[in-house]
């Protein structure tokens, strides 16, 4: 009988309906040993199925649906969760792809055309080196769609949906948050607006909305199930937006306000000319926020003399320069806090310098400034991708999120719109209201339930932005905290047990189907 399936899989090839007939040929060549009808199903048969829609034609119009529909949610967010849907359940449908090579490159092709559009700028940026940034994180959605391929032919469909949220979770861990070129972005909750779902970002988190979603759409993406799947991905959307988001407390009672000046590179006397605006239009604020990199040195006498002479505490972004044990420089990105005495009274460097660029080392560690009214947790830029970055401070009690940030006018307005949308999303997540200061927009205040309390324009230079915010106790993290080193392990260990079981099929002669 193996010689059988040997010979059926060899003519596999021929397409599903050559293999239809050589099987039946061979069935009828064995009624004498095993009758059909009592026979168990086979795998081999599984696999015939799942060529089926393995035509070059199905595949394309797969990855192009699966990239597409993706684009569409980041411009459409009030169709966001349908849509993002839509898209993992054209991504999902390519492990149907004839081979593992196959389904491969479709993932690979349409982390292409999720990333590439999107990141445009990069290659303003870097130049022509941008191709190879933009394949590096589209391999990702490729290594994704190649295993859970691997999960169906080696264990069935059934485990297949089964292990697609794990494997996602596990991949978009990896690759927002643990290989050396990470980047958080363009996740399927990134997609989600935080205002709509901030309920399912508070309990779910941003990682485990996305593995949700991709549960979802595995379940519909698998072809044995009738019209009643499709009933799930247009009801779900309406359960996420349903969960109940954080409650910040009401009435001025122990609200702060807070005040912040947009400006790229300032001269020193426009810092002071900026905060007497900020000042001006604020007149009762006295926490003020300037972006990141507002000097290239620590603060100067002038900004201390400021702050002493207007009883206001300033937080502003510089540079320090350490002397190490052997006498090397040590240069860190830094966050200054000034009180009402004219003095530093609290530093944090950056946690996660930006990759490529003259960013400073990162922070030896974090510390929350335990401010008059709140305990204020400081994140620079970059940092607010990060959850175990922002987990960290979330974790030492954060009542209030600061980020003073530095995006260049250059970069384009699309880089400043990506790059201020996890704003929102953390705010919801944690519970606690953030403020994040950027040098060319877009600078925001949300709150707990991932409302805006206040934006600003791109560039938006000398903007002022202020509002009247209420810590609300210290954050909490949500559920998929818990879950992404889980998943990120059971991911490397079911990949590697399939990789290691095919070279050992290969390496015995027997024949490996799809």
């Amino acid at each position: 009988m193996s010689r059988v399936k040997e010979r059926y899989v060899r003519r596999g090839t021929k397409g599903a309906a050559g293999c239809r007939e050589s099987w039946h040929r061979a069935k009828s060549c064995q009624n004498s040993i095993v009758p059909v009808a009592e026979q168990a199903p086979d795998p081999v048969v599984e696999a015939v199925e799942i060529r089926r829609g393995s035509s070059w034609r199905q595949w394309t119009v797969e990855v192009l649906l699966s990239a597409g529909l993706f684009q569409a949610a980041l411009f459409l967010p009030q169709a966001a969760g349908w849509l993002v849907m839509l898209s993992l359940v054209f991504l999902l449908r390519l492990r149907r792809a004839a081979t593992v090579r196959r389904a491969f490159y479709g993932g690979l092709l349409v982390g292409i055309g999720i990333m590439a559009p999107q990141l445009a700028f990069f290659f303003r940026i870097f130049g022509p080196p941008a191709f190879a940034l933009w394949f590096l994180l589209a391999i990702w959605f490729a290594a994704f769609v190649a295993v859970g391929k691997l999960v169906e032919r080696r264990f069935g469909r059934e485990w297949g949906v089964v292990a697609a949220p794990v494997l996602w979770m596990g991949f978009e861990f990896a690759r927002c948050e643990v290989w050396p070129l990470k980047f958080a972005w363009l996740t399927p909750g990134f997609a989600m607006p935080a205002e709509t779902y901030a309920g399912a970002f508070h309990w779910l988190g941003v990682y485990g909305m996305g593995a949700l979603l991709v549960y979802a759409a595995a379940w519909v993406a698998d072809t044995s199930r009738g019209p009643i799947k499709w009933v799930l991905p247009a009801v779900l959307p309406f359960g996420l937006m349903g969960l109940p988001h954080a409650k910040a407390p009401g009435g001025p009672e122990g609200s702060v306000l807070v005040a912040g000046v947009q400006r790229e590179e300032p001269f020193p006397d426009e810092v002071i000319a900026d905060l007497d605006a900020a000042r001006a239009k604020a007149p009762g604020a006295h926490f003020f926020v300037l972006s990141e990199y507002t000097y290239q040195a620590p603060p100067p006498l002038e900004l201390l003399e400021w702050c002493h002479r207007n009883a206001a505490h300033v937080l502003v972004g510089g540079i320090e320069t350490i002397r190490g044990k052997h006498m090397e420089e040590e240069v860190y990105n830094m966050t200054y806090v000034i009180g009402p005495e004219g003095k530093v009274i609290h530093k944090q460097a950056k946690s996660v310098p930006i990759q490529f660029m003259n960013d400073g080392l990162p922070a030896r560690r974090q510390r929350v400034w335990d401010s008059p009214e709140a305990k204020v947790g400081i994140a620079i830029c970059y940092d607010m991708n990060y959850a175990r970055v922002m987990d960290g401070l979330i974790r030492k009690e954060a009542e209030l999120l600061v980020i003073p940030a530095m995006d260049l006018k250059s970069w384009g307005e699309r880089a400043h719109t990506l790059s201020a949308q996890l704003a929102a999303v953390r705010a919801a997540e944690y519970g606690v209201p953030l403020f994040r200061l950027a040098s060319s927009g877009y600078s925001r205040i949300a709150l707990p339930n991932g409302r805006l309390l206040a934006e600003t324009s791109m560039p938006g230079q000398g903007e002022v932005i202020h509002g009247q915010v209420t810590p609300s106790g210290k954050g909490r993290r949500p559920l998929d905290r818990w879950l992404v080193w889980p998943c990120l392990g059971l991911t490397a260990a079911l990949a590697l047990f399939l990789l290691v079981d095919d070279f050992r099929r290969m390496k015995a002669g027997r024949p490996v189907v799809g």
